[in-house]
C-alpha cells in the first residue's frame, strides 16, 4: 500500500482478502524450484528450500496484510490460520531467521522438511495450493 492510500484511509477499500493470481503464479513457479531442492536432499539444498518457502509465504501475505517484514505480516494475519498452523509457521520462520543470521546454524534434516511442510500448509490456508 502506498503512503497516500493509507493517509486517505483507502487501505481498507483496496486491501485484499485473497492472494492475487499474479502472486500465486509466482509462488507456484518458485515451489517447483523448492521441489527440485528437496529432491536433492543435501543440507544446503534443504536450507535454501526453507528460505524460499518462507519467502513464498511472505509474498502471499504481502497481498493480504500490511507490514514490512513477514513477522509483522504474521502478527496481523493470525486470524487467517488455524492455531497450530500459525504456531508452526512461526517456528519455521524462526528457523529461517537462524539460518540467515546465525553463523554455523545447522538444524537437523527433519526440522527443515517439517518447516517447509508447515509453510506449505500456511500457503494452503491462504488458498495457494502448490505441489509437493
Amino acid at each position: 500500500m502506498s503512503f497516500l492510500t493509507k493517509l486517505l484511509g483507502l487501505d481498507r477499500v483496496f486491501s485484499r482478502s485473497t492472494v492475487s493470481s499474479q502472486t500465486e503464479d509466482k509462488i507456484k513457479v518458485e515451489w517447483k524450484n523448492i521441489n527440485i531442492l528437496l529432491a536433492g536432499k543435501a543440507p544446503s539444498q534443504l536450507r535454501q528450500a526453507l528460505i524460499s518457502a518462507d519467502k513464498c509465504l511472505d509474498n502471499a501475505l504481502g497481498d493480504i496484510v500490511d507490514g514490512k517484514t513477514l513477522g509483522e505480516r504474521l502478527k496481523k494475519s493470525q486470524n487467517k490460520f488455524d492455531r497450530n498452523v500459525y504456531n508452526n509457521i512461526w517456528e519455521a520462520h524462526k528457523i529461517r531467521n537462524s539460518l540467515i543470521h546465525e553463523s554455523g546454524y545447522e538444524p537437523p534434516h527433519f526440522m527443515l522438511t517439517k518447516g517447509i511442510d508447515d509453510l506449505k500448509r500456511g500457503l494452503e490456508a491462504l488458498g495457494v495450493f502448490v505441489e509437493r
